[in-house]
Order: C-alpha cells, then sequence, then structure tokens
C-alpha cells in the first residue's frame, strides 16, 4: 500500500479519477484541489469520497463503485505529508506558480507524477527544485495522462486508460527511483529515454496542430450558429490528415537530432489505444476518440492557448538550435500567435528556464545525467 496525495482536479477530472483508482486498489490516498476549485471539497467531504461508475476497464484496479478516501484535506500542506507519491492536476498554465508553493511541504524524497499532455513539467520545474534545495525531490513527467473521465458531482465516470506510457526524470538517470515509487500505483508506467522524448513526443503536439488549422472556420461558424463542434467526428477530415503526416516528418528530424525514437502518430495510437492503423488520418478514427462529446467550438482557443508556449514553441526552437528547419510548426505558431493575438516567440518557459539550450549533443548529456 502507498501513501499517496492527489493534488487538483480540473475540468479534465483526471484528479478525482486516480484518486478513485488509487484508494479501489487498496493505497492510502489523501486529497485535495486549487483554491480556485474548493467549491468540491464540501461535496467529496460529505459523501467521503468519490463514487466510480461506467466500465472498470477505464481504471487500473479493473474496480467500480464507492470509493472512500484516507483523507479529505483543505490545504496542500495537509494532504502532502508523508505522502510518497504525489499526483498533481493542474491547469498547465499555473504549474510553476502552483508547485513553486508546495516545495516546501513535500516529504523528504517525494515523487511528484504531473498528470498532464506533456508539456515539459519535469524540465520546467527541476530548476524550481534545485534553486529550492529540494534536489530529493523528483519530478516526472509522461507525454500524456494515464486517465480521462468525467465528473458529476462526486460521481466519476472514466473514459480511457491510456497503456504503454513511458515517463522521465531529469535527469532520466534518476528514473528508476521514479519507478520504484509509482508502480504499485500505475503497474505499466516504464522509463522513457528522456525528457526529449516525452517532451517531443506530447500527445496535443502531434494531434491538435493538424486538427485545429484545418477547423478553424468550421468551429467559428458553429459558434456563430450557436452549436458545439464535434472535433473528433466532423472535424476529422482528409486535409487534416495529409497535414498531420507532414508535422510528423518535421517533428522526426527533431527527435533525431536529439536522440530520440520517433513515434510516428499511428503507432502511438496503438500503444495508447490498441488501434492499428498506417497514417495520421486513419489514426483518428480510433474508438476512443470517436467517443469523445462535441465540444464549445472555442475550445481550440484554450488547447491553442496551452499548445503554442509549452509545445509547439519549444519543438521549433530545439529544431532551430539543432540547425533543423520546422517551417510547419513555425508557420502554425505564427498563425495561431496571430489568432490569439500573442507573439509566440516572447512566450514562457524559454529552453533556458527549462536547462535546454545548446548543442543537441550538450542537450542529450544533460538531461541523461
Amino acid at each position: 500500500m502507498s501513501r499517496v496525495a492527489v493534488i487538483g482536479n480540473t475540468a479534465r477530472a483526471i484528479g478525482a479519477v486516480c484518486a478513485a483508482d488509487f484508494t479501489l486498489s487498496d493505497h492510502e490516498v489523501s486529497f485535495t484541489v486549487f483554491p480556485e476549485h474548493k467549491a468540491l471539497l464540501p461535496e467529496v467531504r460529505k459523501a467521503g469520497g468519490f463514487t466510480v461508475d461506467g466500465e472498470a476497464k477505464h481504471l487500473i484496479s479493473k474496480k467500480t463503485g464507492f470509493a472512500k478516501l484516507a483523507r479529505i484535506c483543505d490545504t496542500t500542506a495537509e494532504a502532502l505529508k508523508n505522502a510518497e507519491a504525489v499526483v498533481i492536476e493542474v491547469d498547465i498554465r499555473q504549474l510553476e506558480e502552483k508547485f513553486s508553493a508546495m516545495i516546501p511541504e513535500f516529504a523528504r524524497g517525494a515523487v511528484v507524477h504531473v498528470q498532464s499532455h506533456g508539456y515539459w513539467p519535469a524540465a520546467r520545474l527541476t530548476p524550481l527544485l534545485r534553486k529550492a534545495g529540494r534536489e530529493d525531490v523528483l519530478v516526472t513527467e509522461a507525454p500524456a495522462p494515464t486517465h480521462a473521465a468525467r465528473i458529476n458531482g462526486t460521481v466519476v465516470t472514466p473514459k480511457g486508460l491510456r497503456k504503454g506510457i513511458r515517463i522521465a526524470t531529469v535527469p532520466a538517470s534518476r528514473a528508476g527511483e521514479a519507478l520504484a515509487v509509482l508502480k504499485p500505483l500505475f503497474p505499466d508506467f516504464a522509463a522513457a529515454t528522456s525528457v526529449m522524448q516525452t517532451g517531443l513526443e506530447n500527445l496535443n503536439l502531434i494531434v491538435h496542430p493538424a486538427m485545429v488549422l484545418p477547423n478553424v472556420g468550421a468551429m467559428e461558424r458553429a459558434k456563430l450558429d450557436g452549436r458545439q463542434f464535434g472535433f473528433y467526428q466532423e472535424g476529422v477530415v482528409p486535409a487534416a490528415g495529409v497535414l498531420g503526416d507532414a508535422l510528423d516528418a518535421e517533428r522526426k528530424l527533431v527527435c533525431e537530432a536529439y536522440g530520440v525514437e520517433h513515434t510516428p502518430m499511428a503507432k502511438a495510437i496503438d500503444q495508447y489505444y490498441s488501434f492499428k492503423s498506417n497514417t495520421f488520418y486513419e489514426a483518428m478514427q480510433n474508438p476512443v476518440y470517436k467517443s469523445f462529446p462535441p465540444f464549445h467550438p472555442d475550445i481550440w482557443r484554450a488547447w491553442a492557448a496551452d499548445d503554442l508556449p509549452y509545445a509547439i514553441v519549444p519543438c521549433v526552437q530545439l529544431a532551430e538550435q539543432a540547425g533543423i528547419a520546422t517551417p510547419l510548426h513555425r508557420a502554425f505558431a505564427e498563425i495561431i500567435g496571430v489568432l490569439l493575438g500573442i507573439d509566440p516567440w516572447q512566450c514562457r518557459p524559454s529552453l533556458a528556464d527549462m536547462d535546454l539550450v545548446g548543442s543537441p549533443e550538450a542537450v542529450k548529456k544533460r538531461v541523461l545525467g
């Protein structure tokens, strides 16, 4: 049995489903949320935990029913006390701010896994730990979160469980330490080559640019008509497939420059969802994506606001410091920057913030340790 703290729960309900799943797996779970979501706590405290319905195949525990949490906490300090493993779900734009406040609260030797679609969390947060003298704490990241879920009150409905997740630490030589703590919670976890692999395999980096750009007009029209948009249904068009394959070919060059085995979109979808295909367009036909409900047509703006600074721009900058041209990724950054009204090249974190500046050989040596 592991002592685990689950911190945070956004609209994606990953915090809630993980807290419930770990509990149903007989781990000791302390749960809390960040202040902006504190309205959830009285409901959870009154219920004593979460009720999990739906299909048990989408859970690590393979169980549904009532998950009585060990502790429902008002503060992160209370939840983090004595927690050997920490799982965080947070708005990725608030990651540094929220994490910095918790640094003094982590138990000695804690392993912190950030449940997000990549976005370089270990590379972003490890320098903060070094600066604070907390190198005993390890942060792990992955290309995608393990769980997908919906929440209604305190009822959690799992919608998917990704397989084949690889995690990375900075440096990669400490991944074994992290896995020793995390595998009781996530038995399928294995070590990635480094954060270069998890960062460049961010599932949203692969999926969103190719899907968003051909569909902006259709989503804008849906908004004007006052209706939702089936992003993974009506938005899966041949042009997205052509663009997806071309973007993937660019990303392959960046992966190779930094010693990362390139995982094409079709292979990634097979790894995560056991759906075989040969092209981006075919991969987008997988039943997990098709099961997603229609979204508010402005959803692309929220996604792009994450993807631009934390996925697209770092990919372009890593390419350019390696002497590689990525015109499609750069063009996407420029176009989406105009549509969002921001300068993508002034976004943070920079490569310097993540200690990723230098020749590919120098960066590889640094992240591998």
